[in-house]
């Protein structure tokens, strides 16, 4: 079996296989890795202040201890091997190689100004994604040495994640954790004194979750932050008794703090939760080419469709003017398909995948192939989720093995292809994580992320 990515879905699916598969059994299983470091959206998309959520790295770590399996790091599948080639190595193929290749757009006037810019270039900015360290190529971060101001478009966790990296004391709340060096130095000079976050719909329909917002509620209670209240007629048409538990408890944690917040003293940074808003246009600076001066913004209504019993956007003929050097766009990300899938457009069914003929009006399954994680259901849900979805690929990698439905190998070992190139095995990630771990700790640090691939093969291959 290959499993191609090493981020949660793919050691969760990895995982339920040798666990679940019955004793009559043997499974030889390859993780195939892009970069020269596994654990994908663990590694470098969860935020550097949750250390908690990466437990989940323990599911690979006990693989890779207890059951014969590989990990082949700094293998580009659909480059350095064809998906044809793989196909002629294994039996099943389960593709997890996530969704966060490329973003959504918004064709808003001044979208491709310099001072607008991706939650997803920031994110693997500051977690330090090679992608974004490689050599001639390095992202060049916004100069928040000369921001005061951001918004934030979108209210999802990363939106949240993005807001707590520019709000956070860099001494006390970052230089500990694993964030990139590179970005902990910029934040160190940030000048940034608000933060706004700035979402189409209403208080009810916010994307995040009650521990990401209490978190950032709380952030603002230890240190001279201040969130600037609600006005009370956000929350005058809600109500309360009609929500479920979840909702109710948003509302809740929302209205308490926003209460406290109107006697809570003055603060160098603010920060504010705005709804009912979209950006129309961005607007550039008079005199600094890297910056913004505001966000143009349309006001929006809610309006109940009776059909789906759901609320919807409108926009009225209302606008305002929100003033800001910097936009970060948190709206979603993009997978990208493995050349070979995509001439036709990729179907998913029940975790397997199947390549769709418009021509016949049909969609032909093709055996031995499987998705999980992101790249079948889009950049959504939490790991817990992904970690379901990819039990159910596990069961149906499984049941197709055990009736027969599978690629018919030619043999041989994939390695043969890859005599060329520098490949990462679990013993070379091994050195380079205690390379990062034992300069962390001279660091204070709990982790020195090497950021450029080329270091990174140099230190763990050498």
């Amino acid at each position: 079996i290959a499993v191609v990515g090493t981020g949660p879905a793919g050691f969760y699916t990895a995982h339920h296989i040798l666990s679940k598969c019955s004793d009559n059994m043997r499974i030889n299983l390859d993780f195939f890795e892009r970069l020269p470091a596994p654990f994908g959206l663990s590694r470098y998309g969860v935020a550097p202040d949750h250390p908690e959520v990466k437990n989940c790295e323990e599911y690979l770590e006990n693989i890779m201890d207890n059951h014969k399996v590989r990990f082949l790091g700094n293998v580009n599948i659909g480059k350095d091997i064809s998906l044809k080639q793989l196909e002629s190595y294994y039996h099943s193929i389960v593709l997890s190689y996530g969704s966060t290749s490329a973003d959504n757009k918004l064709q808003v006037a001044g979208s491709d100004l310099p001072g607008v810019i991706s939650a997803r270039q920031f994110v693997n900015w500051y977690n330090g994604h090679p992608d974004f360290y490689a050599t001639g190529k390095k992202f060049v971060p916004p100069p928040l040495d000369q921001i005061e101001d951001v918004t934030i478009i979108g209210n999802g966790n990363v939106a949240l994640d993005v807001a707590r990296i520019l709000l956070a004391d860099p001494a006390t709340h970052w230089s500990k954790t694993d964030i990139s060096v590179d970005a902990l130095q910029v934040l160190q000079n940030s000048t940034v004194k608000n933060v706004n976050i700035v979402a189409r719909r209403g208080l009810l329909e916010s994307a995040f979750s009650n521990k990401e917002i209490r978190e950032l509620f709380e952030l603002s209670n230890e240190n001279s932050i201040k969130f600037i209240p609600l006005d009370d007629k956000e929350f005058e048409n809600i109500d309360i008794k009609s929500l479920g538990r979840v909702d109710k408890r948003k509302v809740s944690i929302i209205e308490k703090y926003t209460k406290a917040s109107h006697t809570a003293p003055a603060a160098d940074r603010t920060w504010s939760l705005q709804y009912l808003k979209s950006p129309k246009a961005f607007l550039p600076h008079a005199s600094n080419a890297k910056l913004l001066s505001a966000t143009e913004v349309v006001k929006n209504e809610l309006i109940h469709d009776p059909l789906t019993n759901t609320a919807k956007v409108r926009p009225t003929s209302e606008s305002e003017t929100i003033k800001n050097e910097l936009v970060i766009l948190s709206i979603g990300y993009q997978g990208s398909p493995l050349l070979g899938f995509e001439e036709n457009g990729i179907l998913f069914e029940k975790n397997r995948l199947f390549n769709k003929h418009e021509e016949e009006h049909n969609s032909v399954y093709k055996k031995g192939w499987y998705t999980s994680g992101w790249i079948k259901n889009g950049p959504k849900g939490v790991i817990a989720t992904t970690m379901m979805d990819s039990f159910d690929t596990a069961d149906k990698v499984l049941e197709d093995l055990s009736n027969g439905i599978h690629l018919e190998t030619s043999g041989g070992d994939i390695h043969d292809l890859l005599k060329d190139k520098t490949v990462v095995g679990w013993d070379n990630w091994k050195v380079l994580d205690a390379y990062e771990k034992s300069k962390g700790e001279k660091e204070g640090k709990s982790r020195y992320k090497i950021c450029n691939s080329e270091d990174m093969i140099k230190i763990a291959c050498n």
